[in-house]
């Protein structure tokens, strides 16, 4: 082999091995189990994107951040994707086929009660980041009456001050809900700190749609086009199996 000819391969090899681990940079929020569990870099979005991408030319680099950077640096161009996106949210980017649906709840403690949204309005609310925008305008149109109302990144903190008392109502999608309060009690069902006979879920909210999205089309496509294999020969519904519900399981709790 000639110099030039070893110059063509080592060349080859280089930009070989650089297209083949082209990053592709998705941001998640990190506090959404089961559908992000970031101490384990797993779940069941992650493994729907990871799968989706398998194969490809795209190695994919997690970005653990609030909901609200993501947002922000997928606009900024700092992400290339972003999970749990609404039609609507962002102004430039490619949306997906809907991907996933969450049940959001109102939880609270006997004997507090919520019947209609307006019950919200004299209550100390703690909801998810976005909640104004992805439950609806009648229910941003209360909630901006109520000062005790407030969105956080981390969902985990919401279910302790609901059974510890520090809040009365908190607004979460139904498997995160119950995913953080089997964490909560863990093997110890005798613990008498949190008063878990107490829980009331209230269903005010139709489900939400999710959409992951992409800042090129191309993406977008790719995952597509996977999603609709996966869907088809059975890996969409043994990914949710996994984690112990199913893409459909509207009213059953999530196990962690």
């Amino acid at each position: 082999m000639n110099h030039l000819s070893r110059l063509l391969c080592l060349a080859l090899l280089m930009f070989g091995g650089h297209l083949a681990a082209e990053p592709l940079r998705v941001g998640v929020s990190f506090a959404i189990p089961p559908y992000v569990i970031s101490h384990e870099d797993r779940g069941i979005e992650l493994d729907l994107m990871r799968e989706a991408f398998a194969g490809s030319p795209h190695e994919l680099q997690v970005v653990y951040l609030p909901l609200e950077r993501t947002f922000r640096m997928l606009e900024e161009g700092k992400l290339d994707a972003i999970i749990n996106v609404k039609p609507g949210m962002l102004e430039s980017a490619y949306l997906s086929q809907p991907v996933i649906t969450f049940h959001n709840r109102v939880f609270t403690l006997a004997p507090t009660a919520v019947h209609t949204m307006k019950d919200l309005q004299t209550l100390r609310v703690s909801a998810f980041q976005r909640a104004r925008q992805i439950l609806g305008t009648t229910f941003s149109d209360i909630v901006d009456q109520n000062p005790r109302y407030e969105e956080v990144a981390r969902q985990e903190g919401q279910v302790q001050r609901l059974l510890l008392g520090r809040t009365d109502a908190v607004i979460l999608e139904q498997r995160v809900f119950y995913y953080y309060l089997a964490q909560l009690l863990g093997d110890d069902q005798e613990d008498d700190r949190y008063p878990k006979d107490k829980v009331r879920q209230h269903d005010l909210f139709p489900p939400t749609h999710y959409h992951f999205a992409f800042r090129e089309a191309g993406h977008r496509q790719w995952f597509d086009r996977q999603l609709a294999k996966m869907k088809a020969d059975g890996r969409y519904e043994r990914i949710f199996a996994a984690y112990g519900t199913t893409s459909t399981a509207g009213d059953k709790k999530a196990s962690p």
